[in-house]
């Protein structure tokens, strides 16, 4: 990713060769350990359009380590900012009466869910043998002479008598 903004931007002054390179993106990622890998993008995506701005055409590892600074900064301040307005609209804290309530409509609830697994657990269940239902009647499974059930209910044929 960074080598790609390198090549992208085109200074005349910056990281070139890969091993330099794979140093800076070691040091960053060893000084900067709670950054994402969305957030590298950010910032990388952010020197592409023009919002940083290294001076003379140089962008080596200190510039990087400083736009690296900058942007942990206002990743800060939005993220102070939002927790401030999260606190503004935080709820009070509920009274006893509002807490009783919750907890009778949750107990509530609770019998009415236990009231259906009763309803369930009271229902009949069918008798069955060999994995089919006693009741229905199964055209096919008759016995044959053998006596076994199956066969694809075919009974013997018996040629008439009187030929």
């Amino acid at each position: 990713m960074l080598k790609e903004t390198l090549q992208y931007l085109d200074y005349n002054k910056s990281i070139t060769a890969d091993r330099d390179i794979l140093d800076a993106v070691h040091h960053l990622r060893d000084t900067f350990p709670a950054m994402k890998l969305e957030e590298w993008a950010i910032i990388m995506h952010r020197l592409k359009t023009g919002e940083y701005r290294p001076g003379y055409e140089r962008l080596k590892l200190p510039e990087l380590v400083d736009i690296f600074q900058q942007y942990e900064g206002e990743r800060a301040a939005v993220r102070e900012g939002n927790w401030n307005e999260l606190k503004k609209h935080a709820p009070t804290r509920l009274s006893d009466d509002q807490l009783d309530s919750l907890y009778n409509n949750y107990k509530k609830r609770r019998e009415a869910e236990n009231k259906e697994l009763q309803k369930g657990e009271d229902i009949q269940r069918v008798p069955v043998k060999n994995g089919r239902w006693e009741h229905i009647p199964y055209p096919n499974s008759q016995p044959d002479r053998d006596g076994k059930e199956g066969g694809y209910g075919l009974q013997s044929v018996r040629p008439p008598s009187g030929e």
